[in-house]
């Protein structure tokens, strides 16, 4: 049993070992640096950049500094020989910027560098935003008759080509503010052997994360130790901290963020964990990182109906794409006049919207119960969406933009202001299940856009506001693009239907985050037939259909012959 000195001192002679592993050559040439972004480097191949040489000027100095960031696996131990020695101590290149392009870089004592294209990431490795260009001033100076970097970003700055071959797009699992479900971040870590230590690193207490988004049940003050991944696929995953600080609930807790987080990394099969002192998996069997593993707290909702809903001739029916059966509530059983629909996760309780956009309906779904109106007064209402504790999330298009609310149990509904969203000209809004975020589509007179905003909650769950919305990085292939529907296919991405012409819609998938690039699927990414509706869902593996009038096409298996929509059916939807 190692005792909390030792493993200090094990962590500390870890990261030395690793601040050296880059092999640096003692002579040769020196080479001229490119200021573009041709990258030599791909991931999983070692790439050694050389420390400075004698006599370089200022302005090499700085650009062979940046190259040597680009050091593949990712390590700082030769970019920091460009520093001087307080530098050097100083330097804390935690946070991520990565660059398009690079101009000419000009100056002596303070060397000026145009960067174009940036993207900003933080410690976590999670976006935080866009900037066309900057110029970056390093101040150099003179060192033991060398010049050297004096004042600079804490950042890592590489090009965007080495980020992507280098980095992995991953989800750190958070819980919500009630620790009743998980809440996904996505963020942008190193590939190969750091992954695993990386992913534990944010899982950690962060002081400046807003714990009414998202939390992570590790006591504040723990550290993690690099995690080795055994030949049999165990990861061993050591927090340094106090014992007493972590009683069996909070431990149980700590596991299912772990396990959740950890299976993306395809090397590890199961996990053993020691706090403090305590050592958990030694004399027992390794806690197997499988999806059974916190199913209570899965992100898509914990025991998720998987049913489609839809309207057939204004009643309420629920099955598969071929087998859409009547329930039997009121709205399944009558013609109460609804035009749209929204189910809970549970798919027990379905909310509709009056055919005149006005009035907002809630009847059980096979129950015969009347159906209750809790929403009136309405100008336009847009489908209603539901999230993991039954909160109804409302979009009406009012005369003076969009006024978005949302309906906890018997409550009439509270308006929420969502900058970016509210009193805009809001076409669709969906909410995650687990009610951390808010995606609509905004129309604009340059296209319509997808914008996201997180919503923050109180310990007891109650709603307290919604941040101003991002853009998301939507790249449309029409020049003002018109979007037809939007729909989860992850818990942290959104497929987005559009027109490419008369008789072709595209379809991509972009993260919830902000961040750049599209996500590539399973799937086709187009379709033909002029589809209006996209059908999907957040859980792994169902089916996403692309619907027109005549025709339904499903986006997972392109090839599926597939009959008409029933005559009749409409606001076809799954849970959410």
């Amino acid at each position: 049993m190692k005792t909390l000195a030792a493993r200090a001192a094990l962590l500390l002679c870890t990261l030395l070992v690793m601040s050296a592993c880059v092999r640096m050559p003692s002579e040769g040439p020196v080479t001229e640096v490119r200021t573009d972004t041709t990258d030599t480097t791909t991931s999983g191949i070692a790439y050694d950049p050389k420390p400075p040489q004698k006599g370089e000027s200022a302005t090499e100095i700085v650009l062979h500094f940046l190259e040597a960031m680009k050091a593949t696996p990712s390590t700082t131990s030769v970019a920091r020989q460009f520093l001087t020695a307080d530098a050097q101590l100083s330097w804390k290149p935690e946070a991520i910027v990565t660059y398009g392009e690079l101009g000419d870089p000009e100056g002596e004592r303070e060397v000026a560098l145009p960067m174009s294209s940036l993207e900003m990431y933080d410690e976590r490795g999670a976006w935080q935003r866009s900037r066309d260009e900057k110029t970056q001033v390093f101040e150099v100076t003179v060192e033991n008759g060398e010049r050297r970097i004096a004042v600079l970003p804490d950042a890592l700055i590489v090009p965007e080509t080495w980020f992507a071959g280098v980095y992995r797009r991953v989800s750190l699992y958070f819980f919500d503010p009630t620790t009743q479900i998980l809440v996904p971040e996505p963020v942008f870590v190193p590939e190969g052997d750091q992954l695993a230590s990386s992913m534990v690193r944010g899982l950690l207490d962060d002081p400046t994360a807003d714990p009414r988004v998202s939390r992570t049940v590790v006591p504040p003050g723990f550290e993690s130790f690099p995690v080795p991944v055994k030949a049999d696929g165990t990861a061993e995953v050591s927090l340094l901290g106090d014992p007493s600080a972590v009683d069996d609930e909070r431990r149980d807790l700590i596991l299912t963020q772990l396990v959740w987080t950890l299976r993306q990394d395809q090397r590890i099969r199961a996990l053993q964990l020691a706090i403090g002192e305590e050592e958990q998996g030694e004399s027992s069997e390794a806690i197997p990182v499988t999806r059974e593993v916190g199913t209570a707290y899965d992100p898509t909702g914990a025991q998720a109906s998987g049913d489609l809903f839809g309207l057939v001739d204004g009643r309420v029916v629920r099955g598969s794409i071929g087998s859409l059966t009547e329930t039997s509530g009121a709205m399944g059983t009558e013609r109460l006049g609804v035009r749209s629909i929204g189910v809970n996760l549970a798919g027990d309780r379905v909310a509709g919207v009056t055919t005149d956009g006005q009035d907002v309906l809630v009847a059980p779904v096979d129950e015969e119960v009347r159906a209750k109106l809790v929403a009136s007064g309405g100008r336009n209402l847009l489908p209603p969406a539901w999230d993991f504790a039954d909160r109804i999330w409302l979009a009406d298009r009012a005369r003076g933009g969009a006024v978005i609310s949302v309906v906890i149990g018997d409550q009439s509904p509270r308006a929420i202001n969502v900058p970016g969203m509210s009193g805009r000209d809001v076409r669709r809004l969906l909410v995650s299940r687990d009610g951390s975020r808010l995606v609509a589509v905004v129309r604009t007179p340059t296209g319509d856009r997808v914008v996201a905003s997180r919503v923050l909650h109180n310990l007891s769950g109650n709603v307290l506001r919604a941040t101003r919305a991002v853009v998301l990085d939507f790249q449309p292939a029409a020049a003002t693009p018109v979007i037809r529907d939007i729909g989860w296919r992850s818990p942290t991405s959104i497929s987005v239907l559009t027109d490419i012409n008369d008789d072709l819609s595209q379809v991509a998938t972009i993260s919830v985050d902000g961040s750049p690039g599209e996500l590539f699927l399973v799937g086709a990414s187009s379709v033909r037939g002029g589809k209006r509706e996209l059908v999907s869902s957040p859980v792994e593996g169902a089916e996403v259909f692309a619907v027109a009038r005549d025709a339904v096409s499903d986006l997972t298996a392109p090839e599926r012959p597939l009959q008409a929509p029933e005559q009749g059916l409409s606001s076809l939807t799954y849970v959410g």
